[in-house]
């Protein structure tokens, strides 16, 4: 059986099934009949290392499992089997709905959070364009028609003073409708999408996380003591560059810092507690550094709102340190040499 460490909700036998009944007891590799209920006939494998999920348990016969090149045969198998996408123009015209309906409700595909992003903002202006004429026909319908016609022109008054809105007032609500659609977003990629194990050979990511952490929480530290003037106000742009390197790489790395750490199992953080506050609090400042903060709060919100993704980030690192086995043994070994280090400088000294 595979011998890649599982993630902690992986269930092996579930997991099984679901490949013999998939591949219906054959071997992927060669075709041969494999006995599903003798487990000495057949093995099932990782395709790919350190990825648990249905599709990449690989059914293979004893014969086919000895040889060297069993993955690339099931390789080139599956890629035989898959329906290959038409080349000309009539016939990805012809294929054109089902490359829609396919990109619309494919719960897992790549652009999950674009399409509801896109979804979003077509029900946006859908909904604007439709209170008119719902306007009209209620009254009409209810009241009369003048009164149908009066509603109608005070809807469209209505939509003209919203679309003249100030830029901040648009901008922050834009950024709140984001914040709750990406963190529905995390919240279901951590349930359904298995994906992206890192590999054990993979060095510790939170090693990064932490230079960028430092790198962040000083440019935001800085904001903050220029915002209530401690330091001249010159220091700013280069506080705002320092914030805006390490805020950015802790906004790429936290996902691979999560997903390692998970893999190892050196402890189980909620992916979307962790991921979410940093990478949404790396857009509010952005926002806030863009158009200022809302309008009812006042301006030095914005190097606090900045340093909300580094100072997450960097509890994120503390909280994960009593569990990580790894570093606690290195500082350890690490105290261990020092202490002999001085005992053997009291010894030359004495």
């Amino acid at each position: 059986m595979a011998d890649e460490t599982p993630p902690p909700d992986y269930e092996m036998v579930n997991m099984f099934h679901k490949a013999l009944g998939r591949e219906s007891s054959h071997c992927e590799a060669c075709g041969r009949v494999v006995d599903g209920n003798d487990i000495g006939d057949f093995n099932i494998l990782l395709l790919e290392e350190n990825v648990f999920t249905p599709e990449n348990h690989v059914v293979i016969c004893r014969r086919c499992e000895k040889r060297d090149g069993w993955r690339e045969a099931v390789r080139k198998k599956r890629a035989a089997e898959q329906p290959q996408p038409p080349t000309s123009i009539r016939g990805k015209l012809r294929n054109l709905p089902d490359s829609i309906r396919d990109y619309v409700t494919d719960p897992t595909a790549r652009f999950l959070f674009a399409r509801r992003l896109g979804v979003l903002a077509v029900l946006l202006v859908g909904v604007l364009l439709l209170i008119p004429p719902i306007a009209a026909v209620a009254g009409a319908l209810f009241v009369s028609p003048d009164t149908g016609l009066q509603w109608f022109s005070q809807s469209i008054t209505t939509i003209t003073v919203v679309s003249n809105m100030p830029l901040n007032t648009l901008a922050w609500i834009f950024t709140g409708l984001f914040g709750i659609i990406y963190f529905a977003h995390v919240a279901e990629r951590e349930r359904n999408d298995p994906t992206g194990w890192a590999g054990e050979w993979n060095p510790p990511k939170w090693y990064a996380l932490a230079v960028y952490s430092a790198i962040g929480l000083y440019g935001a530290v800085t904001l903050i003591l220029v915002a209530i003037e401690s330091v001249p106000i010159g220091r700013q742009f280069g506080a705002r560059i320092f914030w805006l390197v390490g805020s950015l790489g802790i906004a790429y790395q936290i996902k691979d810092a999560l997903r390692l750490d998970l893999v190892r199992m050196v402890w189980q953080p909620r992916r979307e507690l962790w991921e979410f506050p940093t990478r949404y609090g790396f857009v509010l400042a952005l926002t806030a550094f863009a158009v200022g903060p809302p309008a009812s709060l006042p301006t030095f919100t914005t190097p606090f709102l900045a340093a909300l993704t580094p100072t997450v980030s960097a509890a994120y690192i503390i909280a994960r340190l009593p569990h990580d086995r790894v570093f606690r043994d290195k500082c350890i070994a690490a105290q261990d040499r020092l202490l002999e280090l001085l005992r053997i400088r009291d010894n030359d000294d004495n």
